[in-house]
């Protein structure tokens, strides 16, 4: 009788401690089941935050499942978090990029017109426009080679423009120079020309006539201008066209200073104007004495300016 008692209670804890372990396992897996679904709900968030407490989770999971089944099934949702968390990184550095791309076009908007000047000789000015995200901006004139500088530059209202004013140019030469625009790290040069004053060119005779034999007459040449002609031999003028028939010889004679309009400029405070008086000699071709008679034109040059002399041959 004792022995069937011991027996029948040895197997009723048997069996009571079966169903408690099998209790704790179904919870474990239960408890399993909670933390992979959370972590799926978290991964579902695409957010770098998000899938790092998806990975958290399922990891958790994966210690409390017994199945190799569930166990691969946290691996492969781990993996598919990696691998949001890495496209998401991809994401976001190429919007950072984007970001700072424009950034920088805002920062680089710096615009200056006209960004080249071209000036009449006389006194003279020109407006320039300054386009910029920049609070601050400034002009500088910067004087050309020999020192000079011929323009002032004056900041009109509103900060958005300046103008400049050149000085009159009593050189026949053109004058060049530049000034720098910067706002912030930014910086323009503007380019500076300013023309010549005119050429005064004239010549002593506007008709030459030759016989049939040919020969050589004289014209004098009077011409201002400051810039020599390298093709003929550093003369202040050039022979722009001329007939086949004539030859022309050119010879500076003398200096003389300049009377007249000219005086003007000289009397104001600048340099003596010195004009150059060259002999130029034509030298026409015998022809035939019964051939007809021939004309042309020999068409000079000094600066912008030309002179015509016809030459006729009997």
């Amino acid at each position: 009788m004792l022995n069937h008692f011991l027996k029948n209670t040895i197997l009723r804890w048997t069996f009571m401690s079966i169903m408690l372990i099998v209790t704790v396992i179904v919870k474990a897996q239960n408890s399993g089941d909670r933390l992979y679904s959370q972590g799926l709900e978290l991964q579902k968030k695409l957010t770098v935050p998000s899938q790092r407490s998806a990975i958290a989770k399922f990891k958790s999971a994966k210690k409390l499942y017994d199945s190799t089944a569930k166990k691969r099934q946290c691996d492969d949702a781990i993996d598919v978090s990696n691998s949001i968390i890495k496209s998401l990184g991809t994401k976001n550095k190429i919007q950072e990029e984007r970001k700072n791309v424009e950034e920088e076009k805002k920062v680089s908007v710096f615009e200056v017109n006209p960004d080249t000047l071209l000036m009449p000789y006389k006194e003279n000015f020109i407006t320039v426009n300054v386009t910029t995200t920049e609070e601050e901006w400034d002009a500088t004139p910067k004087a050309n080679f020999d020192g000079q500088s011929f323009v002032t530059v004056v900041r009109n209202t509103g900060n958005k423009s300046f103008n400049v004013t050149s000085s009159t140019n009593k050189s026949t030469r053109l004058r060049r120079m530049t000034i720098e625009v910067t706002s912030g790290k930014m910086t323009k040069t503007i380019v500076v020309e300013q023309k010549g004053r005119p050429v005064s060119l004239s010549v002593e005779k506007s008709v030459v006539e030759f016989s049939w034999k040919g020969g050589k007459k004289s014209v004098d040449i009077n011409s201002d201008s400051e810039q020599v002609e390298t093709d003929n031999n550093n003369r202040n003028w050039k022979v722009e066209s001329k007939p086949d028939w004539i030859t022309v010889i050119g010879e500076e004679k003398k200096k003389k200073n300049l009377i007249g309009k000219a005086w003007q400029l000289v009397a104001s405070g600048s340099t003596a104007i010195t004009e150059t008086t060259s002999v130029m000699e034509l030298v026409a071709s015998s022809k035939s004495k019964n051939a007809p008679s021939r004309t042309g034109e020999v068409i000079i040059s000094s600066g912008e300016q030309s002179a015509k002399i016809v030459v006729h041959q009997k």
